[in-house]
């Protein structure tokens, strides 16, 4: 049952600009996990204060209107509540499976190259040094190896999101306003998931970053409704649009001693990654105002299903993983050498080839498929002499299940 205090929900069909986006975030963690390689100077982190992380988690929370909000608030709570929680469930099976293949790759590349200094890599020293501590560590996801530490943050923010779709139900500004108290208190009493064996919290610390993902849940409910994410406003977007250059200029001209200048706290000026401070945060919510509302006849909103980049950010979960591990091969290969043009050129040319071949099988197999299952449903079921055909009694449909599903809205990460 749909509230006076419950969003309006309306049917809205995929927007293939959440798609295109989540692919262009998808290609740059890509390069950006095979450091030391030409193309990484030219991904996002190199010309604003955020990277590819913080737009993938906007999109996720815009998404996660669509996937599991409409059914929360159309009153199948449990439902929804528990779809969430089975995502939550395969983003840790498929962060172990990267974990292992990690661990297997940079042992493979070891003893291949004999490259002993591999497995001082990615936090694998602990793994040699303390080796059952590391893996108490890896199956309660607390000691992360680096490039394959996002999809446990990710799963901390889907066991979260029935309670930013309860206080969604009673307004959306105060499930914005409890998300920025989390936020804050976060940073002020350091709340962070423990990283064990080691001391300290995780490197994405899902009580700061809930805050990213509440935000586009936020703009992804406006959309269900058929509003703007936000309202277009000419002082706001040139707002942005100045904020996104200074950024710019920040990074290209090494002005961050103009951000230290004031005693403030470091949440307001500096630029930890972990705790989300206030200049990521403002750059990435300036880089989705401008895009969002850049002109009806730009490349940028006018993206069709066929492009090749919404097609990986259909699949984003199977792309992701695939590309991590690519990545991951990508970086024993890369191990020890400087970067080249040609060579960088082509291994990275080669991994976003496969990851697209993959996208394109994906979405043949979806259509597939779907073929299939009716033409398997529609024959005649063979009877046993001196049998009875059963009737297949259905249950009653709940009334969340009358509505389309919506594509977009599967949040497959990071």
């Amino acid at each position: 049952m749909i509230t006076s205090a419950t969003p309006a929900i309306a049917v809205q069909t995929r927007d293939q600009r959440v798609d295109f986006w989540r692919g262009i975030a998808l290609a740059m963690i890509f390069i950006n996990h095979i450091p030391g390689n030409f193309w990484e100077d030219y991904t996002s982190r190199n010309f604003g204060f955020s990277d590819a992380a913080e737009l993938f988690v906007f999109l996720a929370g815009f998404a996660s209107a669509f996937a599991y909000g409409r059914l929360f608030l159309g009153g199948e709570k449990l439902i929804a509540s528990l779809r969430a929680a089975r995502r939550a469930g395969v983003l840790y099976l498929v962060h172990i499976s990267l974990t292992m293949a990690a661990v297997a790759i940079f042992s493979w590349g070891a003893l291949a190259l004999g490259e002993g200094g591999l497995m001082r890599n990615i936090g694998l020293a602990q793994f040699i040094a303390m080796p059952l501590e590391t893996m108490v560590g890896f199956a309660s996801l607390g000691h992360q190896l680096g490039y394959v530490n996002i999809l446990p943050m990710y799963s901390v923010l889907l066991l979260l999101l029935p309670l930013h779709l309860f206080l969604v139900g009673i307004s959306r500004n105060i499930m914005l306003g409890a998300a920025v108290a989390m936020w804050f208190a976060a940073y002020l009493w350091r709340i962070d998931v423990p990283a064990y064996p080691l001391p300290g919290g995780w490197f994405f610390n899902p009580f700061a970053w809930q805050l990213i993902f509440a935000i586009g849940l936020y703009c992804g409910f406006r959309r269900v409704e058929g509003k703007a994410s936000v309202p277009y406003r000419p002082w706001l977007f040139y707002a942005a649009l100045a904020y996104v250059f200074a950024s710019f200029l920040t990074i290209r001209l090494d002005l961050w001693w103009l951000w230290g200048a004031y005693p403030l706290p470091m949440i307001l000026t500096g630029f930890d990654k972990t705790y989300v401070s206030l200049p990521r945060l403002l750059h990435i919510l300036s880089i989705c105002y401008l895009f969002a509302n850049a002109a009806p006849s730009s490349p940028f909103s006018t993206v069709t299903r066929d492009n090749v980049f919404a097609m990986l950010g259909r699949h984003s979960l199977p792309v992701f993983a695939f590309g991590t591990v690519l990545s991951l091969f990508g970086q024993v290969i890369k191990h020890g050498q400087a970067p080249d043009f040609l060579f960088d050129t082509l291994l990275i040319g080669g991994g976003l080839f496969i990851q697209i071949a993959l996208a394109r099988y994906l979405d043949w197999w979806r259509v597939a498929s779907q073929g299939v299952r009716p033409a398997f449903a529609a024959k005649p079921a063979r009877l046993v002499p001196g049998h009875s055909p059963v009737p297949l009694r259905l249950p009653p449909q709940p009334a969340g299940a009358a509505m389309p599903r919506a594509e977009s809205a599967n949040p497959r990460t990071s």
